[in-house]
């Protein structure tokens, strides 16, 4: 839950002393969260390399629009695995 400044500096020691504790779990749990998908995104890549290189070959312009979709889920795909902090920006 988000608290105002006001709300942060009415807390007494201990109060913030839990929530920064309560912070630092969630952030833990959110990177094993990020962790595990980065595994299994690498892992789709890599089952599916073919494929990801086949559309990452192909010029835009000759594109049908799923073909166009597919080549875009690909390289979101890839750019999540290279560069997630880019890939959370994009969105």
């Amino acid at each position: 839950m988000q608290r105002t400044r006001q709300e942060l500096e009415a807390m007494s020691h201990e109060e913030l002393v839990d929530r920064i504790l309560e912070l630092q779990d969630m952030l833990r749990e959110g990177l094993a969260v990020r962790d595990s998908l980065h595994f299994t995104l690498n892992q789709v890549l890599a089952a599916n390399e073919d494929q990801v290189v086949h559309y990452a070959d192909l010029e835009e312009d000759a594109l049908s629009p799923e073909e166009h979709d597919r080549k875009r889920a690909w390289a979101a795909a890839r750019i999540a695995v290279a560069n997630p902090s880019r890939a959370a920006r994009k969105r």
